[in-house]
Formats: C-alpha cells, sequence, structure tokens
C-alpha cells in the first residue's frame, strides 16, 4: 500500500466530512459512522458519546444551527497503520448571519478512521472535537458574537456562500466540476490553462484565464495582476503592494496598477456588504480583459 497516498485519501475524506457536517448533511453522517463510534464533542456535557447518542445530538445540531461555512481549515494525518488511519487537523468557520445572528470559531479536531472495502474508503471510529464555542443563547451549538464591522464582514462572505450560484469547469483530464462561486479563492494563469485554487482544492482547467474569467460574476472577481483574479470574498487584507487572501495566499500589485486594484476592492467589498445590485454580464465582459499570458505567480504567504 502506497501510505502517503492513503494519508492523502484519509484527509480529504475528513475535509469532506467536516463540510458536510457544517452543512447538516445528516444522511452523510449518520452513513460514515461505525458500529462502535465514539464522539467527544465540543460542549463540556458531551463526552464520550456512542454511536445513537452522537446521531441524537448531531440531529439537534441540524435542526438548531445554521449552516456553517469553513473559510479556513489543515487537516494532517499523522499516523497510518494496521487499517487505522489518525488524522488531526482545525478550522474556521462562520455562518450565515442572515439567519439572525453572527458568529465564528476556531476549531480543533482528531478523527480516527477504520478502512473499507468498496465506493466509501473509510468509516469514522473516533472523533474528538475542541476549543469549545462560547454560548450567547441555550441551544445554540456554534456562536460567537461579533462587531458590527465583523458582522458586516460574515455578512459579506455568508450571504454569497448561501446564494448556491455555481460554475461548470472541466480539467484537463476531462473531468467536469460544478464549483459554488464562494468555494472559488483565485483563478492563476498557467500558459494556455487555468489553474482555480479553491478552498480545498485546486483544479487545472482546459481553458485560458481570458476565455474562463468570463463565466464568473462581475461583482465578485478582479484582476489583481496579468494572470491572477481573485474572489472579493476571499479578500483578507491589501495594502499598496499586494492583496492577501484567504488561506495565506498573497498576490503582488504592480506598481502602475495599484491605486486601480485598491479601489476596485473597495467598491466590490460596498456592492457585496451593501447588498446592491450587481453588475450586468461576468467578469471577462465588463472589466479589462486578462490575456493569456503567465505573470509573475503569487506566493504563498
Amino acid at each position: 500500500m502506497d501510505t502517503a497516498k492513503h494519508c492523502r485519501a484519509a484527509e480529504s475524506f475528513v475535509r469532506e466530512f467536516m463540510h458536510r457536517f457544517w452543512s447538516n448533511d445528516f444522511a452523510f453522517f449518520e452513513k460514515v459512522l461505525a458500529a462502535d463510534f465514539v464522539w467527544i464533542a465540543a460542549q463540556e456535557d458531551q463526552y464520550r458519546l456512542d454511536r445513537d447518542e452522537s446521531v441524537d445530538l448531531y440531529r439537534n445540531i441540524c435542526q438548531s444551527t445554521p449552516e456553517v461555512v469553513l473559510v479556513d481549515e489543515s487537516y494532517e494525518a499523522i499516523a497510518s497503520e494496521g487499517g487505522v488511519t489518525v488524522v488531526t487537523g482545525w478550522y474556521y468557520g462562520i455562518n450565515n448571519p442572515e439567519m439572525g445572528s453572527a458568529f465564528g470559531s476556531r476549531q480543533r479536531l482528531t478523527v480516527i478512521l477504520r478502512d473499507l472495502v468498496g465506493d466509501q474508503p473509510f468509516e469514522i471510529v473516533h472523533l474528538h472535537m475542541s476549543n469549545p464555542v462560547t454560548i450567547s443563547r441555550k441551544g445554540e451549538y456554534f456562536p460567537v458574537g461579533f462587531s458590527r464591522e465583523a458582522y458586516r464582514y460574515v455578512r459579506m462572505l455568508a450571504s454569497q456562500y448561501s446564494d448556491r450560484e455555481s460554475i461548470e469547469v472541466r480539467e484537463i483530464g476531462g473531468a467536469t466540476h460544478v464549483l459554488r462561486t464562494f468555494d472559488v479563492v483565485y483563478l492563476e494563469a498557467d500558459r494556455q490553462y487555468t489553474m482555480i485554487h479553491c478552498l480545498s482544492k485546486t483544479l487545472r482547467a482546459r481553458q485560458g484565464i481570458g476565455e474562463l474569467s468570463k463565466k464568473f460574476p462581475a461583482d465578485r472577481f478582479f484582476e489583481v495582476r496579468r494572470g491572477s483574479i481573485a474572489n472579493i470574498l476571499h479578500v483578507i487584507s491589501w495594502d499598496a503592494d499586494s492583496v492577501r487572501l484567504t488561506g495565506g495566499v498573497e498576490i503582488p500589485i504592480p506598481v502602475r496598477r495599484s491605486m486601480k486594484v485598491r479601489e476596485k476592492i473597495e467598491q466590490l467589498r460596498q456592492l457585496v456588504i451593501g447588498g446592491g445590485g450587481s453588475p450586468s454580464g461576468t467578469w471577462g465582459s465588463s472589466m479589462t480583459h486578462v490575456r493569456r499570458t503567465v505573470g509573475n505567480q503569487p506566493v504563498a504567504g
């Protein structure tokens, strides 16, 4: 067995599980739990829950907790032997404040997986979630109160996640992927192709960035530099020299474009936060068209 490949598969499985967990996917949660599953959840009274108790708790979470968006995350398989793999990780999640409250939290987790044979590669034997959140109202499972400015920022992020807008993209290998707009952090030119950097994966599309950019909405994506197009919903900070995105990515801004890029960021932030109408057309049809050439590569921060 290729241990490295097996560990990567385990990490991907846990990533999918956590996204589905906070999307209130009850059927998937119940399906992947082993018969001897044990859960140590985040709250003080949620210790060593067996499978039936865990299913009941998760049913309550689905009924009482709005969908949560994981905007930053990391998972690592730290051990794999004898058909058992241990994955540790962390994530930062936010909810959609349109549901009536704004909250977010960073949580850590440890997941123990058991190998299976068939369509489902693993089952979950143990889940331990730590760093419990601050409860502001009885019955809430995930909230931390936000200031007014943070509320506006979360609204900007989560409102896009909740609108379910999707884009179809075809990879070089021929597979077609359906991406939600929120999931795409930025586009990067790669010769005649385009690298699509998402929250949980990176795809290499068959189209050049100029052609592909036409599929992306003009009120979400903007050109930082030639060959780099960023999603305004993932802009963490910016200055005259660079734009920093979710996941620690930093894209340099050419000196000649610095003022224009900063003005565009402010314009799009106000449009999204304020809930204004969307510009007609898509990115490629209403902004300066990106040429299909490779510029300086964004660097990881």
